[in-house]
């Protein structure tokens, strides 16, 4: 990272965590709402956009599982994102990286199953990330599991500079 770049990834990650502050205080929403995944823009740089890194990331595991024959996750409830997005901000700001009780997750989005997957490092692509999971038996079979049919990931950035990313997939029936 260049000593130009540090400041500004700095001045996002702390511009993240008071909106997502904010937007944590607020009430949720009486009902979820689903979303496509959208195709990576080429243009934008992921390093610089984490939004673009979630949806690459998003991307890459569909590919992975539409080649191994498995169903897309075609949608990534608001619900499920919500609690990925917030335990992304949270290990960014208190420097922790652990698992969360899965049960919040089960209950508070309805669901019947949820699987989660942690990355932190620096420099690391969406691509790099994908692969990481993959190679690990205990984050492909979450990633890979047949019946997930929902996801939601939070990616932030920790005063390190460090990608701090959160996978939580799911399946509602």
């Amino acid at each position: 990272m260049t000593p130009r770049l540090a400041p500004a990834i700095a001045l996002l990650a702390s511009l993240l965590a008071a909106i997502g502050t904010a937007l944590a205080a607020a009430p949720a929403p009486a009902s979820a709402s689903i979303w496509r995944v959208p195709a990576p823009h080429t243009a934008i740089d992921p390093l610089l956009h984490l939004t673009e890194y979630e949806n690459r990331v998003a991307f890459k595991i569909n590919q992975h599982r539409k080649a191994a024959g498995l169903a897309k996750v075609r949608y990534f409830g608001s619900c499920i994102d919500g609690y990925a997005e917030r335990w992304s901000r949270h290990l960014a700001l208190t420097g922790a990286f652990e698992h969360r009780d899965q049960m919040k997750i089960l209950n508070g989005c309805d669901l019947t199953w949820v699987g989660e997957t942690l990355v932190r490092g620096t420099g690391i692509t969406p691509g790099d990330v994908v692969k990481a999971w993959l190679h690990s038996p205990e984050h492909r079979a979450v990633i890979m599991k047949p019946r997930a049919n929902r996801a939601g990931i939070g990616v932030r950035i920790d005063p390190q500079g460090r990608f701090v990313g959160v996978l939580n997939f799911g399946d509602v029936n």
